[in-house]
């Protein structure tokens, strides 16, 4: 993927809640509130929405897991070609972005807040939607119409390396194209020279799609691949060793009379396992305990949009989506009653249905008022069958679990309603009101065993504690405030300063009660079971951008920035996990001809408000500083750059925990946060025919 000039491009008609970036065949072209257009440089999809006002990512494996305004994972719809796809794992290593390659992306939109009811239920946080390129047709001026566009890149801390492969062919009525990509990286040293255990990985992903267009209607179907043979998580007990996954994604578009009908029909499994890997297989205590999952998304939306009296705009619709899980754990011979003589059985037979319907009416009265309303209901209901452990020390958890009803019903309702008010061309602004809803996951019900050996297994916050479901979980509802002030040239093109200040108040916040304490060495962890909790999250995001010359000695230059700042908290006075600190990114660009070059400061706060509950640990602040250049040729685009050029030493806020060094040192050790990556010098490549 390459540089470019900034084009910001929105799908909706409420820019400052809705962000996008859209990558074309050859250029990356930067959104609004990135600091800059920053050339990709390795395997995490995640890594495009870096820099992004709103956005925060938590460290996990290749494949991040996007914050937004305090609100992360599950709490964030994430929709890749508008599949919904869960997690299948209890430690949620294929989180939805890891089925996509950052090579293989199109255009990424981001709404933070105060969402459309179109554009996503059963979240809170917001919506990502990720989308990959469009299938090419012949003008009509050709018979065949090709393109071709090669990727490839080198990352020299971790040895990093990948490269994707998107081709296609078409004429005026059908097209056939091809996607491929891969990943692999090993260990990465910190700041000080010391190896980062466990984040190494391999990753590919393959896809193929036809298409067809004719009078206004448009339909694909699009098969894919997605293999993962390894993959370490210094913040866990386990790594990947397998995680396999195949699609099948259908679409059709019609242009009517009456407006526009787009629907989608999807499929989609898993096959998971995990274990121990090579970095931890050197440790006093090896632990080994194969983990293997198997899940199965299945769904469709129909949306209809239709225009009204040339003012209005209605959009109603439909969704589905159905997840299947089983997630079962194979004794291990010789552990004694710890891990056999039986196999571990977490999720049997685990089935997580939501249907959904929706309607929003848009009006623009005129060039200064526009609004938004819109109403969505989600019918969440779920099961799972009687679960086992590997020995009797299990049974009185597993008894207890068997003898209740499984079964749970929750009916959740969403309203959205934004205004936007432009009263001249150099101002902006919007206020907004949202509520939003979630019900809980399969294993924030059903996740049901107290032992530690079992519990310490289902942690997807990588903080080194014990987690145990809650069959009595209600859903999570969210009502959030927000207001947007945007001022700016009027041709948007010298100066632009937007702030967004938000408050959301969580009824029933799916949070923990701790109900023991281990003492590990100099460390302590703690025994947590799933509880709502009412809580408050509240911020300000800021993005701003000067023209400082433009002229044809030295071309156009900007200075841009982002910085941001949440807190949460439940009432009764706990504070909330990963929460992101006081941070900016600040980014002095020029493009001059066909040279655009980059200095960029990313500067983030210490963190001392943390979750005492799960004994998260404090970071220090740090400031880090990058460098990045690229050339443009007619079809050939050559990057090249430096990440934290000074080699600076810092421990990542929404890293977790390095659980390696803690087994390493024999369980002894303090848990500390994870260190970030040291100096990185890459180069990318790209060539287009």
């Amino acid at each position: 993927m390459l540089i470019g000039a900034e084009k910001p491009v929105a799908e909706s008609t409420f820019s400052t809640t809705t962000t996008s970036i859209l990558l074309r065949e050859v250029v990356v072209t930067a959104a609004r509130d990135r600091t800059s257009s920053t050339p990709i440089h390795g395997g995490d999809t995640s890594e495009l929405l870096e820099g992004w006002a709103g956005v925060a990512l938590q460290q996990n494996g290749a494949a991040s897991l996007p914050i937004l305004h305090g609100l992360g994972d599950e709490r964030v719809k994430i929709l890749v070609d508008g599949m919904t796809i869960t997690s299948a794992c209890p430690n949620h290593m294929n989180p939805p972005l890891s089925y996509i390659s950052p090579g293989q992306v199109e255009k990424v939109e981001v709404l933070a807040g105060i969402t459309p009811v179109s554009q996503g239920g059963d979240s809170l946080g917001g919506t990502i939607i990720v989308n990959s390129a469009r299938p090419l047709f012949a003008s009509p001026e050709q018979k065949i119409h090709t393109a071709t566009t090669l990727n490839s890149y080198y990352g020299t801390n971790g040895d990093s390396y990948g490269g994707s492969l998107n081709s296609a062919v078409a004429n005026q009525n059908f097209s056939l194209g091809y996607r491929g990509a891969y990943s692999q990286a090993g260990d990465y040293k910190d700041g000080n020279g010391n190896t980062v255990t466990s984040t190494f990985y391999e990753t590919s992903t393959q896809a193929v799609t036809f298409a067809t267009q004719k009078d206004g209607h448009f339909s694909e179907i699009t098969a894919g691949l997605n293999s993962t043979p390894k993959e370490g998580f210094v913040n866990q007990w386990m790594d990947v060793t397998r995680n396999d996954g195949e699609f099948i994604n259908t679409r059709y578009e019609g242009q009517y009379d009456w407006g526009q009908l787009d629907t989608r029909a999807y499929w989609q499994q898993v096959t998971h396992g995990m274990n121990i890997s090579k970095d931890k297989e050197s440790f006093p205590m090896p632990m080994w305990m194969p983990m293997d999952t198997h899940g199965i998304n299945t769904g469709y939306t129909l949306k209809a949009t239709i225009p009204i009296l040339d003012l209005h705009t209605l959009r109603v619709g439909n969704e589905f989506h159905r997840f299947e899980l089983d997630d079962t754990w194979p004794q291990v011979p010789g552990s004694g009653m710890m891990m056999s003589p039986n196999t571990f059985v977490n999720i049997n037979n685990g089935e997580r249905n939501r249907l959904a319907f929706f309607a929003e009416w848009e009006t623009q009265y005129n060039e200064q008022w526009m609004t938004l309303f819109g109403a969505r209901n989600d019918t969440v209901w779920m099961d799972t069958g009687n679960v086992q452990g590997y020995s009797a020390m299990y049974a009185a958890d597993a008894n207890a679990f068997n003898s209740r009803d499984h079964a749970r019903t929750d009916v959740n309702f969403d309203l959205t309603a934004l205004t936007r008010y432009e009263p001249e061309k150099s101002s902006t602004y919007e206020i907004g009101y949202a509520r939003k809803s979630r019900a809980p996951s399969l294993y924030e019900r059903y996740a049901w065993s107290k032992v530690k050996m079992a519990a310490e297994m289902v942690n997807w916050f990588g903080d080194g504690n014990y987690y145990t479901g809650n069959l009595d979980l209600k859903s999570e509802v969210a009502h959030t405030f927000s207001i947007t002030a945007n001022w700016h040239d009027d041709a948007r093109k010298d100066w632009e300063v937007a702030v967004t200040p938000y408050y959301s108040y969580v009824e029933d916040y799916i949070n923990v009660d701790r109900f023991g304490t281990v003492y590990s060495g100099q460390s302590i962890r703690s025994q947590l079971i799933f509880a709502n909790h009412d809580a408050q999250l509240y911020g300000v995001d800021l993005k701003w951008k000067k023209q400082l010359w433009n002229n044809d000695t030295f071309g156009h230059g900007q200075i841009r920035g982002v910085a941001g700042w949440v807190r949460g908290e439940t009432l009764d006075g706990n504070d909330l996990y990963h929460m992101m600190p006081l941070h900016a990114t600040v980014a002095l660009e020029e493009t001059l001809g066909r040279w655009t070059s980059a200095i960029e400061v990313q500067m983030i706060d210490s963190k001392a408000e943390v979750d005492g509950l799960r004994n998260e640990p404090t970071t220090p602040g740090y400031a880090l500083l990058n460098l990045r250049t690229g050339y443009q040729w007619p079809n050939v685009r050559l990057n090249a750059g430096i990440d934290n050029v000074i080699d600076k030493f810092y421990y990542q806020p929404l890293g977790g925990v390095n659980f390696d060094n803690f087994q390493a040192s024999n369980y002894n050790a303090p848990l500390q946060s994870v260190a970030g990556a040291g100096r990185t010098f890459y180069t990318s490549l790209t060539i287009q025919f």
